[in-house]
């Protein structure tokens, strides 16, 4: 178990321990993809909703739940950089040398469930290394993972220190043993390299989530890794939609490609993130509209507070002056992001009434 803390990058180092002899495969170059899964066994489609949740909270739509820093110490050891996935990133590195990526982890175990007080998931750092370039590229050749929990607000350097006392008592403890003749228990000190852990499941899929596909100069270069969960690659002059293993679209010209760049960037430009806090609550949620419009406003209070869209009715606007306002596309088109307001939810003859108060 590694104890890291929310955003801060931690160094990973990867090594062929055991020489190409013992696999001709990872001879020379190799890619790895660094993952974060859940640590458990769940069908895909509920990892999927857990990763989808987490993401409609997020303050932007691009926020990752997992990052790389470009920090010069990594660049010097490893290439072909590329963020298949919003939990995966791929890169290449040669087996000869020691490579060394900074990775930080944006979303905690508790992230996952609207509920409060609910025991976290249990999350995964998880290493697939394939081989690369010649005869048999792209064959799994080692898996390996790290389970970790993730802390906010400097979490992980006091939950050491809370186990290492832990730690310290028991050594006392065990001195009083000795004392009285007994067996003293083997006790390790804490220690700040965690190793990866071999996985013999070299068969299973990992899923990879990509909430919205993002047509950008980038893709110009990716490449197919694996048949992972979902991301896109070019060949042949043809842009390919993977998800699971399975083709789900493709674009035969340029001009296809353009055209769906263009409508994905007009898209990104009309949302709106708003915060807004409930009257009985401290703390601002961020909703995030995709459409600047009321459809737009329902559909982001339905799926944030977990109402039924076609029991939500009338929307008002409270303006500072106490004016009360039907709330229409008109106004809503006009806010900008990150615009805060008060909101009061109430039920009336079986419908749900919002009140937005501006701040």
């Amino acid at each position: 178990m590694s104890y890291l803390n929310k955003g801060q990058f931690y160094p990973i180092s990867l090594k062929d321990l055991n020489g190409s002899k013992a696999n001709p495969h990872t001879r020379g170059r190799v890619r790895s993809v660094v993952m974060l899964v859940f640590g458990d066994d769940k069908f895909t489609d509920d990892q999927l909703k857990h990763w989808r949740y987490w993401h409609s909270r997020q303050h932007t739509a691009k926020q990752r739940c997992i990052d790389i820093a470009d920090y010069k110490e990594s660049f010097n050891t490893i290439s072909n950089i590329d963020e298949i996935a919003y939990n995966a990133i791929s890169f290449t590195w040669d087996t000869k040398d020691e490579a060394r990526i900074f990775v930080s982890v944006n979303c905690l175990s508790t992230d996952f469930s609207p509920q409060k007080g609910v025991r976290g998931l249990p999350l995964n750092l998880q290493i697939d290394t394939y081989s690369y370039g010649g005869h048999g590229a792209n064959k799994l050749v080692h898996r390996a993972y790290s389970q970790i929990k993730v802390f906010c607000d400097k979490g992980a350097e006091r939950k050491i220190r809370d186990e290492d006392r832990k730690q310290s008592r028991r050594k006392m403890k065990a001195g009083d043993v000795v004392a009285t003749g007994g067996k003293v228990p083997l006790h390790v000190g804490h220690l700040d390299v965690t190793l990866f852990k071999p996985m013999s499941d070299m068969v299973s899929q990992p899923v990879l989530f990509t909430p919205e596909v993002q047509f950008s100069s980038t893709h110009h270069h990716r490449h197919n890794v694996s048949p992972t969960s979902s991301y896109l690659f070019l060949t042949d002059h043809r842009l390919y939609r993977l998800s699971l293993g399975q083709k789900r679209q493709m674009y035969h010209t340029e001009e296809e490609f353009d055209t769906a760049n263009k409508k994905f960037k007009r898209e990104e430009s009309e949302k709106v993130l708003l915060y807004v806090r409930v009257e009985t609550e401290e703390v601002f949620d961020a909703l995030m509209l995709r459409a600047p419009t009321l459809t737009g406003l329902l559909e982001a209070v339905s799926e944030k507070y977990e109402l039924p869209l076609e029991k939500l009715g009338k929307v008002y606007k409270r303006c500072k002056k106490g004016i009360l306002v039907n709330m229409d596309d008109n106004i809503i088109k006009h806010y900008s992001n990150e615009d805060a307001f008060n909101m009061c939810i109430e039920e009336v003859g079986g419908h749900i009434l919002l009140t937005l108060m501006e701040i």
